[in-house]
């Protein structure tokens, strides 16, 4: 049967979800969460929450799903160790250093990849079973159909978010509360500015009368889809709200424990189910509802747009544990003849505890069965509650300090027992890969890269560029078809430069043949190597037979030396560096990885790519299906209420992608980057005029060469140094 996953901020929260019904339960410990501002819980009370949860059978994820930094490596080994040896379920893990340390310190402790890793699709999954995790949880973007694809022949169990709220953009890939203020939400600390308003422009002028919450999702409320779900084979149905209260988690958890039972049952108590889950729904906090991604339906309607802060009808209800575990006893003597307790549980468990107490005849008071009941049923705070016993003899004194001491023993005896047979679920496994160990050379000369999305870019990237990227996700909505690779091809290497083919950030399931036929094109037309950038290209790379150079790119989110040394361990020739990593980080990667890192240093950063689409929402029809184009009718911005303007562009699969409303420049530090032993710097020139890209090539090309230096003068305001001197958190 599926598991019903629960949330939870605080230990209070754990106990409300397991008295509500749920099989599983994922929190957040005190540090290295993706929910910083929750209360989150210490290390005892982790331990308290295992226990209790297993007492009735119900599994604890921990999510240290965050990125980590180098500086925290030694103090996440010590608390993995910790989650280990309080044997909880599995640890839900965002940065592949924190799989690679775990496998290493806590071999079994199973993990499972985080909606943070962003696998939208079969080859993700792929990879994330060849790489040790036994759980996969997909994208909120997904439709039904691609879920039910992906669980079809997916060998590992797939997770799936289906109630709650959700971020605009897909999770992992939003840089846009670290860029504007520093709180990162790979790290936990997203400030939420998708929840603000904004104005949509095109070519500088509005289109929308008022401003507008845009960028904010309703929550999702999946009820209609789960029969289907549960049918398509999911195996873990997860719920949004670590940083909700005891009231939210009981109602939801008790509405879809209603629906996935009623599965199992009558057409008809199907139907009384949802329709007493959707009551209970309705009165939960909320910001209205919608499933319009799994019903492959995104449109206007998928947005607040008037009200993104929420609403509870609800009166709050009570939280903790209420329920008890019914048990049984027995007194007698032991062959010695001291009084004696056994204990069991309807699951078989059993456990007796002795007494250095040997019962006499009674002169006047005898010990009744109601009275031997009375003091055994005295179970205080326990998870348990007395059914019934049985007594062997009421003609004999027995004291009740001896009664209360032999059930305080047999309890817990018999809990020692419950935990003992609990069946953790096993670790995955991965083989053992060897990580390059060569330093890169002092001294050798630094590489320029520039990303390109048309064969214009590449022929003006051609002048000074040593590696051109070209394909992946253009801006420009188009596809890259066979004669545009063989025409980037030959303007590259015309003029000595390589040209390595880029790959998206997202791939879908739907879209996932059309990115394998593109590596295809992109092979056949001779490019000198791929640029990963996402966990599914790694798959399709082994599957194609694929022998050229790989680079992991910046969208992996590879903040630390050991992520590094995971890709490299994968293949991976050089790594590109997460935009939120500082110039020390930098440094610091370059020096424990061992491996060549790659700095984008130039262009307008990503702060979104989302699958809801704000252009066809309020300059189009509505609704993206059927949408005529309209993203090719002008240029489109979101401004905000400071009048920053950020740049929306669409790519060929009609996803937005939300760019930083200034450009990064690094070029007056370029000194700076090479003494950080940085191998490579990048450009980024998707979208931008084979002017400007020829411009910025020629800048960087004399920077590296040393035929022009830089004096830093009065600090440039129009640009930003993104994060490589000031850290997220």
């Amino acid at each position: 049967m599926a598991e019903l996953l629960a949330p939870a901020g605080s230990l209070e929260n754990v106990l409300t979800a397991i008295d509500a019904g749920a099989d599983a339960v994922y929190f957040g410990g005190k540090g290295f969460n993706a929910r910083k501002f929750a209360h989150n819980l210490d290390d005892a009370e982790i331990g308290q929450a295992v226990r209790t949860a297993h007492l009735f059978g119900v599994k604890v994820y921990v999510t240290v799903n965050i990125l980590m930094a180098d500086t925290e490596l030694a103090e996440l080994s010590a608390y993995l160790q910790l989650l280990d040896s309080l044997a909880v379920d599995g640890i839900i893990v965002q940065d592949l250093a924190v799989a690679a340390l775990a496998r290493k310190v806590a071999p079994d402790l199973p993990l499972h990849g985080s909606t943070q890793m962003t696998v939208a699709d079969l080859d993700g999954v792929r990879f994330l079973e060849a790489n040790g995790f036994t759980q996969a949880v997909l994208s909120r973007e997904l439709s039904a159909q691609e879920i039910r694809s992906i669980c079809s022949q997916s060998s590992i169990p797939i997770e799936v978010f289906m109630h709650g709220a959700s971020c605009m953009a897909y999770s992992g890939q939003c840089l846009m509360s670290s860029f504007l203020g520093g709180r990162s939400g790979n790290r936990g600390a997203c400030a939420q500015p998708c929840r603000q308003p904004y104005t949509l422009l095109c070519d500088g002028e509005p289109v929308m009368k008022h401003e507008a919450y845009v960028l904010s999702l309703k929550d999702l409320k999946s009820l209609d889809y789960i029969d289907d779900l549960l049918d398509a084979g999911v195996t873990s149905f997860k719920i949004e709200g670590r940083m909700k209260g005891d009231t939210y988690v009981r109602t939801v958890v008790s509405a879809y424990r209603k629906v996935i039972d009623a599965h199992y049952q009558s057409p008809q108590q199907r139907k009384a189910a949802h329709r007493e889950a959707a009551a209970l729904l309705e009165g939960a906090f909320n910001r209205s509802y919608q499933a319009d991604f799994l019903g492959n339906s995104v449109s206007r309607r998928t947005l607040t747009e008037r009200n993104p802060s929420g609403r509870q009808t609800a009166d709050d209800v009570a939280g903790g544990l209420t329920r008890k575990l019914s048990i049984y006893g027995h007194v007698d003597t032991d062959d010695q003849g001291d009084l004696r307790l056994t204990l069991w549980d309807e699951n078989g468990h059993t456990a007796s505890a002795a007494a250095d107490f040997r019962p006499e005849p009674a002169r006047q008071r005898p010990a009744t069965a109601d009275y031997v009941q009375g003091q055994l049923s005295r179970l205080g705070d326990t998870p348990f509650a007395l059914a019934s016993v049985t007594f062997w003899d009421e003609t004999h004194m027995i004291p009740a300090s001896v009664l209360n001491g032999l059930r305080r023993q047999a309890v817990q005896a018999l809990t020692d027992s419950i935990l003992a047979d609990y069946p953790r679920p096993a670790a995955g496994k991965v083989p053992q890969r060897q990580v390059p160990e060569s330093q890169p050379g002092d001294g050798e000369a630094m590489q320029l890269v520039v990303r390109c999305d048309s064969v214009d870019g590449v022929a003006a990237a051609g002048h000074g560029a040593d590696v051109i990227i070209f394909g992946g996700e253009s801006y420009h909505h188009h596809p890259f078809g066979t004669k545009d690779w063989q025409a980037a091809v030959q303007a590259a290497h015309e003029q000595g430069a390589a040209l390595w083919a880029g790959t998206p950030r997202i791939v879908r399931e739907e879209n996932r043949l059309a990115v394998q036929n593109e590596l295809e094109r992109a092979i056949a037309a001779g490019v000198d190597g791929i640029y990963a950038g996402a966990m599914a290209i790694f798959a399709m790379i082994a599957d194609l037979n694929i022998t050229v150079p790989v680079r992991a790119d910046w969208s992996l989110n590879i903040f630390n030396s050991q992520a590094a040394r995971a890709y490299a361990s994968l293949g991976c020739t050089a790594i590109t560096a997460s935009v939120e990593a500082t110039l020390r980080q930098l440094k610091e990667m370059v020096r424990q990885s061992g491996c060549p890192i790659e700095a984008v240093v130039q262009g307008r950063a990503e702060m979104m790519v989302t699958e809801s689409c704000v252009i066809s929402s309020f300059a189009g029809k509505g609704q993206k299906k059927g949408c005529p184009g309209v993203c090719n009718r002008g240029a489109y911005a979101l401004r905000d209420r400071r009048d920053e303007t950020f740049p929306v562009v669409t790519d060929q699969y009609c996803r937005n992608h939300i760019l930083n409303s200034r450009d990064l420049d690094m070029a007056p530090y370029y000194k700076d980057l090479c003494r950080a032993g940085i191998a490579a710097i990048r450009i980024e020139g998707r979208g931008r005029t084979p002017q400007w890209i020829g411009q910025q090539v020629s800048r960087y090309r004399c920077l590296c060469d040393g035929t022009e230096t830089m004096l830093l003068g009065r600090e440039d305001q129009t640009v930003t140094r993104g994060h490589f001197f000031h850290g997220i958190l």
